[in-house]
């Protein structure tokens, strides 16, 4: 299953004023004023970088597929 059949079939489950607060969320994280999302500097970003891929090298990471599995098996998709 996708990562977007995933989450559609969560949203398919959800009561319509839940699935309004997810539409509201979403289009508000593309606003510049309110999104919480604010635009990163070149160094921000490498430094980032360079944490996650020491993670990676020292096995600090879930496998994705495995990380997607448990959340179906936790919701029931």
């Amino acid at each position: 299953m996708s990562l977007a059949e995933a989450t559609k079939s969560m949203i398919d489950v959800l009561p319509e004023s839940d699935v309004k607060v997810i539409y509201f969320v979403a289009k508000n994280m593309f606003d510049k004023e309110s999104s919480p999302f604010k635009a990163l500097t070149r160094e921000q970003i490498l430094g980032d970088l360079a944490i996650s891929r020491r993670q990676v090298e020292n096995g600090e990471c879930d496998d994705f597929d495995e990380f997607m599995d448990k959340i179906g098996a936790d919701y029931g998709i």
